[in-house]
């Protein structure tokens, strides 16, 4: 099991020696001369094991404070002969007279080398962050051309971290993140909920594996519809959440709509020809700030409004 490996071992060194005994020492004996570190604190990258002892020690000085922790999500692969790489979100806190006081949520990336008997660390990626979908955006930015194979691999893990498995768009929980930071943003927004009519059928008559195809179809489509900036995530099942910000042009954004959907039409007729399924779409186009919650509820309803009346279609609420 993953939790019993050496790479989680290796990993749980590396936390107590950092957030329980504030060790500097310990965790240098556990890197490699050339460990590379982004993230930690917002500081400057290190390089090499002299760059990443200096960056412990300012920090370490700073708070010195130990901190107790609990480990989520932990994952891990093998990405070469001799290197893994173990993914874990981890919550930080203290008991303050019995009582747990929370001090911050971690994104911790731990690249492993076998280096002659022992396992040492190559890489180490430690973000404290609120939100998971920002992780990596930072890395991309300061190192979009590294042939670093840690780096590399950093990049293939985070951004599979925030994916559906099944369409390759954003997950629920990367979507609402990203949806959220553009809110806090202001400007005008749209916001899409689309659902594919008489899905079942797809599945009763054809089988699940061409569903799955139909569904693939649906999100391919969109995504390559709109623009990489805005935000397109699978909702469940065959619920997709579409967000297009900026948005200054909705007649724009409902020619999209009116292509997508005779397509899939088109596609349909083809080659699901024994039932009949189309899409519908519900949404608003506002820049009031909203929840996830409130946005999605608001064109749920509107949504269904389009399915009452036979689906196969969209309609855009503005206020």
């Amino acid at each position: 099991m993953a939790e019993k490996s050496f790479v989680y071992e290796t990993l749980l060194r590396f936390l107590e020696g950092y957030f329980l005994k504030r060790d500097r020492e310990s965790i240098l004996e556990m890197t490699t001369e050339d460990v590379y570190c982004i993230g930690l604190q917002g500081q400057a990258p290190a390089f090499n094991r002299e760059d990443f002892g200096k960056l412990l020690e300012s920090h370490i000085a700073v708070d010195s404070a130990s901190a107790a922790y609990r480990i989520n999500a932990y994952q891990e692969k093998t990405i070469g002969e001799g290197n893994w790489i173990c993914y874990c979100e981890l919550e930080t806190y203290m008991d303050m007279d019995g009582e747990k006081l929370n001090l911050s949520w971690w994104g911790i990336t731990v690249g492993v080398q076998k280096e002659g008997g022992s396992y040492k660390l190559g890489l180490i990626h430690l973000s404290e962050m609120k939100n998971w979908a920002e992780r990596g955006e930072a890395l991309r930015k300061l190192y979009p051309d590294t042939s670093s194979p840690f780096i590399e691999s950093l990049y293939r893990h985070l951004e599979e971290s925030s994916r559906d498995s099944l369409t390759g768009l954003y997950n629920r929980k990367a979507g609402e993140v990203l949806i959220s930071q553009a809110l806090d943003n202001g400007g005008e927004y749209i916001f899409l909920l689309m659902d594919i009519d008489n899905f079942k059928a797809v599945n009763d008559v054809y089988g699940h594996l061409k569903g799955d195809m139909v569904l693939k179809y649906v999100a391919d489509k969109i995504r390559r519809s709109f623009r990489d900036t805005d935000v397109v995530f699978r909702l469940g099942g065959d619920e997709i959440v579409t967000f297009i910000y900026p948005c200054k042009n909705r007649q724009a954004i409902e020619e999209k709509l009116k292509k997508i959907i005779e397509d899939y039409n088109k596609n349909m007729q083809e080659n699901f020809s024994r039932i009949s399924s189309s899409l519908s779409w519900g949404g608003i186009f506002s820049s009031r700030k909203r929840t996830f919650t409130e946005l999605y509820q608001t064109s749920d309803k509107i949504m269904y409004k389009v399915k009452r009346r036979g689906g196969k279609g969209y309609l855009i609420q503005e206020d």
